[in-house]
């Protein structure tokens, strides 16, 4: 068997592995060690491992400026940190030198199953490309200005395309820009034209229903509905935002990942939807009326003949009014008192 020593990170991954394979190896900055450490705090030669007539590895400090220290076992628990001048290595001990973290692991010591790579993985790869990013930036952009325009009462002037067109490109910039970043940090894996794909995918999905839902409310009057229906949009597309976000930037267990991505945009969208709910009982002095351009032919229904209309005007402001329980009483009392009158006179 032969000791496997890793030069490991603050978050206790991989940097390099070194296989021991004679009875003695060397740790430091020189180039002449088993080991390299490119650590100004380490020595040139700081640390040698040395295997006994037992079989046993023993580190030795070679009288270095900042010594070693034993950190701890993650096999071991009760191991505790301390420094050291000679210590017996035992599998699954950490020690630091300098600001530089070893790990000593026996190379008979089993390991853990490969994972599986998830389906996503293959669509990441095809999204994260020059050229896809850019078509779909280039959709995203084009759509907004549509929108943006047929949304537009007056005059649609150049200075507001370059104000939607700053909007949409800068948002899907910073989003991928922030998670790129998180990504960088925790798995040293930035990803960013994958998270810029993925932000101008959904962008696309919530253009398209948005177009859709203003379909909707032109064939059938539902702007009432409609800010309920947005939520529920976002409350789908939301979700998969942040899992794709999370599967590429976030070493988190697979159903935390889920369990996050769904929970913490629900509980937002769901007090934006209790907000709206509340808000549709509210009287409202100017009805909502639709800004936004349509053609007749996007109409569904068949439309009602004028004549057909105007017939059916009188029932719509045919209105029964309810009388109150005084009216009423008011009425009979003055029916009981119009007979007495008739026979006075």
């Amino acid at each position: 068997m032969a000791l496997i020593i890793e030069t490991i990170d603050r978050a206790h991954r991989v940097c390099n592995r070194f296989r021991m394979e004679g009875d003695r190896a060397t740790l430091g900055r020189c180039y002449s060690n088993e080991v390299m450490l490119e650590d100004p705090h380490v020595d040139p030669v700081h640390a040698e491992v040395l295997k006994d007539d037992d079989g046993c590895y023993v580190l030795h400090d070679l009288k270095s400026l900042n010594g070693i220290r034993l950190m701890r076992n993650f096999r071991d628990k009760s191991v505790k940190p301390m420094d050291v001048d000679a210590y017996q290595i035992q599998c699954g001990d950490e020690v630091q030198l300098g600001k530089s973290r070893v790990r000593f692991i026996d190379s008979a010591m089993s390991v853990s199953p490969a994972i599986p790579l998830h389906s996503a993985e293959n669509v990441f790869d095809r999204l994260a490309t020059p050229l896809v990013a850019t078509l779909l930036c280039l959709l995203v952009a084009g759509i907004s200005l549509w929108l943006a325009f047929l949304g537009s009462t007056s005059e649609f002037p150049w200075t507001r395309v370059v104000e939607v067109l700053t909007d949409v490109i800068f948002g899907l910039l910073i989003y991928a820009a922030a998670w790129a970043f998180i990504g960088k940090v925790v798995k040293h894996e930035s990803h960013f034209l994958a998270h810029f794909s993925i932000a101008a995918t959904a962008a696309l999905v919530y253009a398209a229903w948005q177009w859709f839902g203003s379909l909707l409310n032109f064939n059938y009057s539902i702007h009432h509905a409609i800010p309920l229906l947005n939520i529920l949009a976002l409350a789908v597309i939301l979700p998969v935002m942040l899992w794709c976000a999370a599967y590429l930037a976030l070493n988190i267990a697979p159903h935390w990942r889920l369990v996050a991505s769904i929970v913490l945009p629900w509980c937002f969208l769901g007090f934006l939807a209790a907000v709206e709910i509340g808000r549709m009982d509210e009287f409202s002095g100017s009805p909502e009326v639709s800004k936004e351009l349509k053609s007749k032919t996007l109409l569904w229904r068949k439309p009602v003949p004028m004549d057909e209309f105007l017939a059916a005007t009188p029932a719509l402001f045919d209105i029964p009014i309810k009388k109150d329980k005084d009216d009423k009483k008011a009425e009979k009392s003055t029916e009981s008192k119009t007979p007495a009158n008739a026979e006075g006179e």
